[in-house]
């Protein structure tokens, strides 16, 4: 089967995978109401990855807000043929950015978003203070005017 849109009857196998790989899950709502938006699953048996984007900042940035892959299908290319349709579709709603945000640890989805040209714009970092520890994480943006991206 391969990429394609996400639908209702997905989101239990969605909200699976994001408590088994996101430190920071979003509940069953949020996923419902990102239906509304590009919300791609993989799926061949079962769903073994998912994106979330969406077109903001005046119809000409998107960002990729989600994008998990179960640690079972991981290292097989889910995660860039998810990017690839997301950032196709993107593309074809006249987007000329797109965003995202990345932990610094995850240093495979860093290599992933670098060979497809996303480029490492700001360090972001979060102090908590209840708890005094701290989360990096870096912003990373892709023109989607490059030559790369065009042929996409």
């Amino acid at each position: 089967m391969g990429v394609r849109q996400a639908k209702k009857s997905d989101l239990e196998q969605v909200l699976e995978i994001e408590k088994l790989t996101l430190s920071d899950p979003w509940g069953y709502y949020n996923f419902q109401a990102a239906l509304e938006d590009i919300f791609l699953v993989f799926a061949e048996q079962e769903i073994s990855g998912f994106l979330v984007a969406v077109c903001c900042h005046r119809e000409i940035r998107g960002a990729i807000v989600k994008l998990a892959v179960h640690p079972e299908h991981r290292r097989q290319g889910i995660a860039t043929q998810l990017l690839e349709a997301a950032l196709r579709m993107l593309r074809d709603r006249g987007m000329l950015e797109v965003c995202l945000i990345v932990e610094i640890t995850r240093k495979p989805a860093i290599a992933l978003y670098e060979k497809l040209n996303f480029k490492i714009t700001k360090t972001i970092n979060i102090s908590y203070e209840d708890d005094l520890s701290d989360d990096s994480f870096y912003e990373m943006k892709l023109n989607m005017s490059s030559e790369r991206t065009r042929m996409l």
